[in-house]
């Protein structure tokens, strides 16, 4: 294995989250963005081709190593918690479960300092919000789907009208 895929399988070993080409072409020999993207696609089908319990996959947001989906579901319970504090968590379940959801009724609920939160999640792409006079309408967004695992939202989130 060359150096640069076994400098990518390393960053995608430690990363869990996705890498895009871009972000592994900083850490590899070559910043060749072409030569990456072959790299990652190559241990990708390496992956699959040895019938291994890890997957490279592609998302929306680069490439991700995790384990296959099925010995997932066995696995959960070994899955350290949510790097998210405590405090974020329970803003993002709201917002998950009322979205969409006024950014200000947020604030009314939960307090001042569920600004600073709100940010927080818009940075990490778990949440986003759209402009509408005075406030945002907040909702939550693919990569928190994709991060908590979360195939299908029916029965999941609750819809209101705003």
């Amino acid at each position: 294995m060359n150096e640069s895929k076994q400098i990518i399988e390393a960053a995608l070993f430690v990363s869990g989250k996705p890498l895009n080409v871009e972000e592994l072409a900083k850490v590899c020999v070559s910043g060749n963005l072409g030569l990456i993207r072959r790299c990652v696609e190559e241990l990708a089908k390496e992956y699959e081709n040895r019938t291994s319990s890890i997957v490279i996959q592609k998302t929306d947001d680069g490439y991700i190593m995790r384990v296959k989906g099925d010995l997932e579901r066995k696995l959960m319970h070994l899955i350290p918690e949510t790097d998210i504090p405590a405090p974020i968590l329970k803003i993002l379940a709201l917002i998950a479960y009322e979205q969409p959801i006024k950014q200000s009724d947020v604030i009314k609920e939960r307090g001042n300092r569920a600004y600073k939160y709100i940010r927080f999640l818009r940075k990490q792409g778990l949440v986003e919000g759209k402009r509408c006079g005075r406030t945002r309408i907040l909702t939550i967004t693919p990569k928190f789907r994709d991060y908590f695992h979360i195939e299908d939202l029916k029965g999941f989130v609750k819809k209101s009208n705003i």
